[in-house]
């Protein structure tokens, strides 16, 4: 039970650092990040976050990469129309969607936890 609730926690962590990662106004003139790419690094991981704790709470794959998806497109929508300082990126959702896919895929290959069935416990 323990470690489900943990995963329960992991997925909404992961959901709220991408919410806070994505709609953050920011800030004009963000100095030149040091790590090529990292804006597309970041979109990736946070959404690959949320695929696999996502997974591990039991959220079907299908339902999970379409939520996300239809996520990474309007997200940089409003990035681009709503928020400040921050402009759309379709590389951003292409980033999203590739976190996605590969933690959908990784999650679908390892093993199910099997629940211990002890006899003599299931008699008593």
């Amino acid at each position: 039970m323990a470690a489900n609730k943990l995963a329960y926690w992991a997925f909404a962590g992961a959901v709220l650092v991408n919410l806070v990662l994505l709609f953050n106004p920011g800030s004009p003139g963000d100095p030149a990040p040091i790590v090529p790419h990292r804006d597309k690094i970041v979109h990736f991981l946070s959404f690959a976050a949320i695929a696999w704790t996502g997974r591990r709470v039991g959220i079907g794959p299908t339902v999970l990469g379409l939520a996300l998806a239809a996520h990474a497109v309007e997200s940089e929508l409003i990035q681009h129309f709503v928020l400040p300082h921050r402009s759309g990126d379709p590389w951003d959702a292409v980033a999203d969607l590739a976190g996605t896919s590969c933690a959908l895929l990784l999650a679908g290959r390892l093993p199910r936890r099997v629940a211990h069935h002890d006899p003599a416990v299931a008699g008593s």
